[in-house]
This record gives structure tokens, C-alpha cells and sequence, in this order.
């Protein structure tokens, strides 16, 4: 028996961290021949080949999850679309292989972005309280509990080591059912583009001559934007910040003094490739990541990356090979960015160190990775995987064997 291969995530698009790893995920299935299914509500990008969409509740399109009112809209989209898409898979996907996204309370294989009780228990130790103002946690938390402390799936995908440790330290998940596979990272489209970074700077009036350094995220409380402007205000006047994302800028206008006509905040952008060939370094002095496809679209573009050693971070960034360690301490950044750029030829090497690192994590190589997973669950079910599917060439750490899976 031949197994279906079925993705369900709420947004099938780039747009985001879990979108992202979806849709890339299906396209380097597609390139291996590998036929797959991905339910979904909303569809942003081009077709992919050897994937079939099949679209639920498509009117949860029309409400933003994004911007200024996306606590109301995700409160509203993303347990409809959980309850509804965990229908569908259980009505017309019943035999096959289901990869989930924290969007459907049952499948084989959950893919772990994050662990919410652990980017909580962050907030509470740095005594921010915001987050109990906003009722999607209260979903979460249920979600969660359904999916992962009940075991509702046979493995557990996570992004990085330190997830791995969240999902056991938080929901009990026995290491057995835990594979760690970190996200990948399209190195056709992210790579530097000297014209696309030249219009950006003309677009933001950014002169051609300045240190551009970087900042990508919409929660800028959570990555940091309050230190990286702090390291701005002590950096010389040839420093400008661009930042991206689409939170509320005011704040941050306000935390710059002297460095106000050199922070310039661009919103919400789809064209991120461009932003990283325009800038000199990447900053991200972020409180919690699981993985960060931020920091590895930076480096896919050659891009310095001066970002805190949390989550799946701290497994591939080191200092002086392709950036910085830094720390929310604004001095400690400002320090780091001057020595980096005080030196041309170290920060030469730190550019072709980071599209180096880069390479490693190019989705075919990731995709592999996941035909692995999904073989031990085809196996267990004494069924195949579809037909195209390549005998997967991957190193598998002892840490991340397991002893079973169970049937």
C-alpha cells in the first residue's frame, strides 16, 4: 500500500515562519517527484509542482491576520481553521501520512515551530505581562495540550535542539517520538542582489554610502527592535537602521534621539530579498527563537548576522565566521558591529562565511531529512511512501535516533 503525503497548515504562502517551511517543504517534495497533497485556507505565491491545494474555509482569507489587528483575526482564523481542516483530514485523508503545523489536532507528524509554554515562561522572567491581553494564547494552550500532551501524533518534528528539550521539559514528550530537522532555506531566491538592494536604499533615501544594518520582525518587543535601536543612538552617524515588520513603529521613534533621521521603519514587505541585499548587517538581539529563518535568510544573502544566542540560533551562528553572538545590552552590540566593520578583511570573511553556512541548510537537503521521518511512519504502517521518493542520504546524530515508534 502506497501512502498520500498531506500537509495542513492555515497559510500556504512565504509570508512566515511555519507558512514558509510548508510551502518550501511541498515544493522540494515536488522536486523529488514526490506527490503531495496541502490543505489550507489561504494561497499566496506561485503553483508548486507536484502539489495539489485543496482549500477549506476559504473565506478565513478575507479576514487580516496581520497588521495592527491580527490578535483579533488570528483569534478568530486560526481555531476555525483547526477544527475545520482537522475534519477534512479525517473525512478525505484518513490513510494517508499527515504532517501538521499546529493546525490540526490529529496527524503523524507535528512539526514543532515553537513552544509556546516556553516563549511564556521568557515573557514572565523579563516581566512583561501583554501577552495575557491577548485571548489566542488561551486556544494555544488548549491546542497544545490536545496535540502534544496527549500525544495525538506518532513523532514530533522539532526545528531545533533547544525545542526539542521544550517539547520534553514542558509536555513529557518522550525522546523517542522526537526528531529534530531544522527549517531550510530557498538559496535560489535568497541571495544577494546588488540592483534590488541599490532601488531599496533609493526607495527609503537611504544614502549609497551608508552602514545599512537590519532589522526583520513583527513582534518587535519579543526581537529586540528597543536594543537594536539602543545600539544605533551609539553608533557613528554613517549607521542607519532599516526595519521591517509590521508592529507599531511610535515606540521606537521615540527611544531615538539622535539617531532619529537614521531609522527608518519600511512596514510589512513580501520582498525580503531585496532588503537583505541592501543592507551591510543583519541585527536581531531577540529574547526567544525557536529557530530563526530570519537570521538564515540573512546569511543566504551574505549578510553578517549579529543576532542573541537563543533557539536554533545558537546552532549555527558563530562569532567571527558569519557574525556576532550579541545580547540585548545596546553597548554590547554597538561594541561588536564597530570591531566587525573595523576591519575589512574580517568582515569579508564574515560574508562569505555566512552564505557558506547557508548552504548547509538548502531545502533539497532538508526535504531528505523529512523523507526520513515520514519513512519511519510509512513503516510502522507497513505502507510506502508515494512513488518518486529517493532513498534519503542523511547523517542522523546519535541524539537524534530513537529506539521505537510506535504503531
Amino acid at each position: 500500500m502506497t501512502l498520500e503525503i498531506v500537509q495542513v497548515v492555515q497559510e500556504f504562502s512565504t509570508a512566515g515562519g511555519a507558512e514558509t517551511v510548508a510551502f518550501e517543504l511541498a515544493a522540494a517534495l515536488g522536486r523529488a517527484g514526490v506527490a503531495n497533497t496541502v490543505i489550507t485556507s489561504t494561497v499566496a505565491g506561485d503553483a508548486v509542482p507536484q502539489t495539489t491545494v485543496e482549500r477549506v474555509a476559504t473565506w478565513l482569507a478575507r479576514i487580516p491576520t496581520r497588521g495592527v489587528l491580527r490578535h483579533v483575526g488570528r483569534l478568530l482564523v486560526v481555531p476555525l481553521f483547526t477544527l475545520l481542516a482537522t475534519l477534512a483530514v479525517r473525512r478525505r485523508h484518513r490513510d494517508a501520512i499527515v504532517i501538521g503545523h499546529g493546525d490540526s489536532l490529529a496527524g503523524d507528524v507535528l512539526v514543532v515551530h515553537a513552544v509556546n509554554a516556553e516563549n511564556l515562561a521568557e515573557k514572565r522572567r523579563a516581566g512583561r505581562w501583554q501577552w495575557r491581553l491577548n485571548p489566542i494564547h488561551l486556544w494555544v494552550a488548549l491546542r497544545d495540550r490536545i496535540m502534544i500532551d496527549g500525544l495525538r501524533y506518532r513523532l514530533f518534528v522539532a526545528v531545533s535542539a533547544r525545542v526539542a528539550g521544550e517539547l520534553a521539559r514542558h509536555h513529557g514528550v518522550p525522546a523517542s517520538r522526537i526528531r529534530v530537522v531544522p527549517n531550510g532555506i530557498d538559496l535560489a531566491r535568497f541571495r544577494r542582489d546588488p540592483q534590488a538592494g541599490r532601488q531599496i536604499r533609493e526607495e527609503f533615501s537611504i544614502p549609497a554610502d551608508a552602514t545599512l544594518l537590519l532589522f526583520v520582525g513583527h513582534e518587535f518587543d519579543r526581537k529586540g527592535l528597543a536594543a537594536a535601536v539602543g545600539a544605533l543612538e551609539r553608533l557613528g552617524p554613517e549607521v542607519w537602521l532599516l526595519v521591517v515588520g509590521s508592529d507599531n513603529p511610535a515606540p521606537y521613534r521615540r527611544l531615538a534621539t539622535r539617531a532619529r533621521d537614521r531609522l527608518v521603519f519600511a512596514g510589512a514587505r513580501r520582498d525580503l530579498p531585496a532588503f537583505y541585499s541592501a543592507c551591510d548587517a543583519f541585527v536581531l538581539p531577540t529574547t526567544y527563537e525557536t529557530f530563526s529563518l530570519v537570521c538564515m535568510e540573512a546569511l543566504a544573502c551574505g549578510v553578517p548576522t549579529f543576532a542573541s544566542a537563543v533557539g536554533g540560533i545558537e546552532d549555527y551562528l558563530q562569532s567571527g565566521v558569519n557574525g556576532f553572538v550579541i545580547t540585548t545590552d545596546p553597548d554590547d552590540i554597538a561594541d561588536k558591529i564597530r570591531t566587525a566593520f573595523g576591519d575589512p578583511a574580517q568582515l569579508a570573511r564574515l560574508r562569505n562565511g555566512a552564505r557558506a553556512t547557508a548552504a548547509r541548510y538548502g531545502w533539497d537537503a532538508i526535504a531528505s531529512r523529512y523523507l526520513a521521518v515520514l519513512g519511519e511512519v510509512a513503516a510502522a504502517r507497513g505502507a510506502d511512501l508515494p512513488r518518486g521518493t529517493t532513498r534519503p542520504d542523511v547523517t542522523v546524530r546519535e541524539s537524534e535516533k530513537t529506539a521505537t515508534l510506535l504503531p
